[in-house]
């Protein structure tokens, strides 16, 4: 059955938690990782660094667009979408990575807190609502960040409501 888990972080501890939770849940899936804080080569190295296997790995790097230079080209497993504030390419861009994955696949969205920086609640409440429900349908199990400090605001309590688990860490 797919799940879709929304992980509470503690920002002191922000990424030893993702690393932690992308080894515990990635085994044998495709994984879709969609940044939207670090740039895609930032991200790649601290994965490296843990150890992680990142073959199996494709990336949405929704940051780095807006510091790379024109004639940069995108490596094979990433994206690049100019900004978190582009709802639109976001979705179409875990959608095209949905359907070129193959196998099993497990989203990773980092995270709710960079989005609610970059737009409305409003905004954020229904693109996470279509993107928990489509990847239901789609069969990919979800997993989505948010800090702690974030929690009390009503954008999080509401999305709550959509996720199957909320694991704090």
């Amino acid at each position: 059955m797919v799940k879709t888990i929304l992980y509470v972080l503690k920002p002191q501890n922000y990424f030893e938690s993702v690393i932690d939770i992308f080894k515990s849940e990635i085994k044998d899936h495709s994984i879709i990782y969609v940044t939207m804080s670090k740039p895609y080569s930032h991200i790649l190295n601290l994965f490296t660094e843990a150890k992680l296997q990142t073959d199996k790995i494709f990336f949405i790097d929704c940051i780095s667009a807006q510091v790379m230079k024109s004639t940069d080209k995108a490596p094979d497993n990433c994206i690049f979408v100019e900004s978190p504030q582009n709802i639109t390419a976001i979705v179409l861009a875990i959608s095209e990575s949905v359907s070129r994955l193959p196998g099993e696949k497990l989203l990773f969205v980092d995270s709710l807190s960079t989005l609610l920086m970059y737009n409305e609640a409003r905004v954020v409440g229904k693109f996470s609502n279509f993107i928990i429900n489509k990847m239901r349908t789609e069969n990919v199990n979800t997993s989505i960040f948010a800090l702690e400090s974030d929690t009390d605001k009503d954008t999080i309590q509401t999305i709550e409501t959509f996720v199957d688990q909320v694991v704090k860490k």
